[in-house]
């Protein structure tokens, strides 16, 4: 039997700014600079400025925002016990932001050592501190790659019981079809109460009528 997979159908949503966090998933060298080996090509291009102007529009309007920073250790098990390629290695060019997405002063960073955004992070304590609660609080999450760190990230803020939106013009994978499979994932039955697959230019904050145009 053939199974197809296709994109979701985006919803336009409305977020109050305050309750509102723009999560950006490693947005790192080793995945989105033309001089790394382990480059995306054009899927993490077409997002960069996509991903920009949302956290520009977040800024704008009162919404927080913090990044994930991928960082790996010489002697990771999944590079020594189960063979992984060896990257993003603590402290190197690799590791380090694209130009494009840094964070800026008053963006924290989270820095983990796994794919997933709260093993052994402080983003439990940076949500806390924002008053940012299970329940009531948005995250948006956007970044690479779609079936590795995104999908950890969206699944760790949905069994917590976080709204979560993903843009799906604002992640990427290399493959497509994988990329489908996590989106497919998102808008199933186990994810489907608070998991909402929308895109960039329909993400509305504010008081309602204030909806900013496409880019």
């Amino acid at each position: 039997m053939l199974l197809e997979l296709n994109y979701p159908t985006p919803v336009p949503v409305r977020l109050d700014p305050a309750q509102t966090l723009l999560l950006i998933v490693d947005m790192e060298n080793e995945s989105a600079h033309p001089a790394a080996p382990l480059y995306m090509g054009e899927p993490v291009e077409r997002i960069i400025p996509r991903i920009a102007a949302l956290r520009q529009y977040m800024r704008e309007n009162g919404g927080k925002v913090v990044h994930t920073q991928s960082v790996r250790k010489p002697d990771a098990l999944e590079f020594t016990l189960f063979k992984n390629v060896v990257r993003k290695l603590e402290g190197t060019w690799g590791a380090e932001f694209i130009e494009a997405l840094k964070p800026l002063p008053d963006e924290p960073v989270v820095v983990k050592y796994t794919h997933d955004c709260f093993y052994k992070t402080n983003l439990e304590e940076l949500l806390a501190q924002f008053e940012l609660k299970p329940g009531e609080a948005r995250v948006i999450v956007t970044g690479v790659a779609t079936r590795g760190c995104v999908q950890c990230a969206v699944t760790g803020f949905s069994i917590r019981d976080y709204h979560v939106y993903v843009p799906t013009d604002c992640t990427a994978q290399r493959d497509e079809k994988e990329m489908l499979q996590a989106f497919s994932l998102f808008a199933g039955f186990a994810y489907r109460y608070n998991v909402t697959m929308t895109q960039s230019s329909i993400i509305e904050l504010g008081k309602a009528g204030e909806i900013r145009q496409a880019s």
